[in-house]
Formats: C-alpha cells, structure tokens, sequence
C-alpha cells in the first residue's frame, strides 16, 4: 500500500482487484462482504455479543478496490465465531462507512465509540489510519490499524494502535540488499512515483545501498498522472543502470514501465514492492519483461526447491477462493493485518481474561512469539510494528503464472 493509495490517487491499480476492475468492470462486492461473517454468528451463543467497530468504505469512488483487503479480516470473524467467539462472546461488525476519506476519520470513530465499540478494526490506507489514530489514541481505543506507514508502528505516538503487518522503511531495505548483496547490481536505477511512499521506500533503498558503497545513477521521480513512462524508462537506461528499484503502485503505472522497457528490449534485473504481485499486471505486459523482476513478500506465503507453505496457510489460501472480490489480489490480501490482529486479540482477551481496554493493551505490549499467519508477532510498550524484517524474503514475479501460487503464494527469488 501507497500513499498515492491514501490520497485517493491511482487506488484502483494501486490495489489491483483483477484485470475486469482495471477496464472498468464493476464488481458486486457488497452482498458477499457483508452477509457471509455476520451469517455465521451462531444463534445459540447465550453471552452478548463482542462489539468490533469496522471502519471501510462501502460507498465512494474506491469501496470495490479496498473491499478486498477485508477479506482476511472476514474470514478470521467466521473462524473464530464458529470456535465459540471470545471467552464466549461472537464478534459483531459494528461499520461504518469512511467512504476511503481522511478527513472523516475523527466523525467515525466518535459513532463508532458512541455505539460502544472499545475495539475498531480499520480504516485501510496510512493517511487515513493515521488520521483515526489521532482520535483512538486519547479516547484509549484498541486500535487494528491498516498501514504501512512507519509511524504507525510507534507505540509512545500511539499507544493504543497496533500495526500487524510491515512498513516502507522494511520493503526498502529488503529490496535494496537483494539488488546490492544477491544480484551483485553496482550501477542502480530508481523509478519512483511523487508520493510520500514514493520518497519514505527511496529513502530506506538509498540508506541500504550505502552501506554496499553504491549510489543509485539515476532516480527518475514520476508524476501519479503521468501519461506514459518512456521518456523515464529511457533516461535510466541512459544513464547506466544495471539493474533497477520500482516503487511506483498503481498498476497502470507499473504496466506503463514494464511495457517501457519491452519496447526497447531492455531487461534489467528489477526489485520493488509487493503491488508487483497482482494478477493484472500478468496480464497487462509482455512475460519477457517480468522474467527478472523480484518483489518484497511474506516469507510464509512463499515457495521455494526446499520449502512449502505451511497447511495453515494453504488452508487460508483456499478460504480466499470463496471471496471473489479478492481474485487477482490474493497476495495483497494476505498482507493485511486484520486477520492476525482479530486472532491476537482474541488470545490477548483470552489470556488477560477481560475486555478491559487497559487490560487487553497490556496484554499486546507483552506480546512474544506469536505465530500469526503472516509471521511471528512480537509487540513492545514502545515498539507496535508486529514484524521483524525476517518476515519478508524477495520473490518472483513470473510465478504467479504457477498452478503452485494459489492466489497469494509466490516462489522465493533465487537465493532469498
């Protein structure tokens, strides 16, 4: 996720929701969100429900291209609700509708507080959680946030939101060290889009590539509107560049560059984020331009000659099929963080045995080695990003044309 995602600019190729979203195809997302999970909650449970506040948008112009990364979140709600809920009480969605906005972050979560909710799960984009964020935090509400900008994971900024997933500074680093230490790239190219996701991943490449001794020969910034990306793929190539690094996230952009460099037959060994992942771009760019790139992803939702996924997560890749608004994003899907937020809070809740805010949030800020699905989830009072570094490996790109990808899983990049 991007930036340009939480301005409202490029989402819907940003988020990739199929090759039908991209030409303009609607998706009917709406009855299959909301009606499965709150289906499942089980008549027969005698304690009142558990009320979660929702926070995604289900009106406005980007409500089908987030809708997917809700699904993990959905699915985790149906699981735990068929396994008797928490310390006996079935989760109840309390939503509210954000409509992707910023600036209505503050009304929606004052609704969602004056409803009862002590927990809100959401909203999706760095802008926007960090906007809900600066509400949750004084009224000391258990926050699941959804971003991944790096100041979400602060805990004395924000010490009632947790960031179960990994940041820009993360994918940067990873990126840069595959393209310096494994691919042994000298002479290093940047195409980055005018974003602040755009500047925070350059930042965290650059510092990792100094500590190789390499400074990239070119960084080409690329207007979110820019019509084609030519000229910019042309002057990289110019100016030397062996091998490059692509933060650029809305598909259209990155089928733009992708086709830039099949037109001049130029292949250069490139690293970026995990947006790389989503099918459309498969669909939208030659195979030969895609045979040497490598993004950032889960270690857990990957394949290697000597690993294999875990059953869990097989199981969990199999639970995806049956949403459809999530085929062709599978692998964005999987790094959301509602899943392992809504099963850590149960263990929390569980452990603490109370739903006592303060309680539940000294519960997280001890949490050690908890397997999530993503990874294993360690929190701090001070330190509420979920993820080591250790949790991400680079991986093909070409392999989401494999029977073996399932959706989300993707192969490990040689030597990763």
């Amino acid at each position: 996720m991007s930036e340009s995602q939480d301005k409202g600019v490029g989402v819907r190729g940003a988020y990739g929701v199929g090759r039908r979203e991209f030409l303009g195809t609607a998706m009917a997302v709406g009855a299959g969100l909301l009606a499965g999970p709150l289906g499942s909650i089980r008549p027969a449970a005698a304690a009142d429900p558990f009320k979660l506040g929702w926070v995604r948008p289900t009106t406005g112009r980007w409500a089908s291209s987030f809708a997917p990364l809700y699904a993990g979140g959905l699915i985790a709600v149906e699981e735990i609700n068929a396994a008797g809920g928490i310390m006996g009480r079935p989760i109840a969605r309390v939503e509210e509708d954000d409509e992707a906005s910023v600036a209505k972050q503050p009304a929606v979560i004052k609704k969602l507080q004056e409803q009862g909710c002590s927990f809100i799960l959401g909203p999706t984009g760095s802008s926007q959680a960090l906007a809900a964020a600066a509400v949750t935090t004084p009224a000391k509400i258990i926050h699941g946030v959804y971003g991944i900008a790096a100041a979400l994971g602060d805990g004395e900024k924000y010490p009632y939101a947790y960031m179960c997933t990994f940041n820009t500074d993360q994918q940067g680093e990873v990126a840069a060290t595959y393209l310096a230490e494994t691919l042994k790239v000298k002479k290093v190219g940047i195409l980055q889009e005018n974003t602040a996701f755009g500047e925070g991943t350059v930042a965290s490449s650059k510092a990792t590539l100094q500590k190789y001794g390499i400074t990239p020969v070119a960084t080409e910034v690329v207007p979110v509107n820019a019509p084609d990306l030519n000229a910019y793929i042309g002057n990289l190539r110019k100016a030397g560049a062996e091998g490059l690094m692509i933060w650029v996230s809305n598909i259209p952009q990155l089928a733009m560059a992708f086709n830039a460099m099949a037109a001049i037959k130029w292949f250069p060994p490139t690293t970026g984020h995990n947006q790389l992942f989503n099918a459309s771009l498969l669909e939208l760019v030659p195979g030969d331009a895609i045979q040497n790139v490598y993004g950032t992803a889960l270690r857990n939702f990957t394949w290697s000659a000597t690993a294999t996924p875990a059953a869990r997560q097989v199981a969990f890749a199999k639970k995806l099929q049956g949403y459809p608004e999530a085929k062709g994003s599978e692998p964005i899907v999987a790094c959301a963080p509602f899943y392992d937020f809504l099963y850590l809070l149960k263990h929390v809740v569980e452990s603490q045995k109370s739903f006592e805010p303060e309680a539940v949030k000294r519960g997280l800020d001890a949490v050690k080695n908890f397997p999530g699905m993503q990874g294993t989830i360690n929190f701090t009072p001070t330190v509420h990003r979920a993820l080591s570094t250790e949790a991400l490996c680079m991986a093909t790109v070409a392999s989401g044309r494999s029977p073996k990808a399932m959706g989300p899983f993707r192969e490990r990049a040689p030597g990763a």
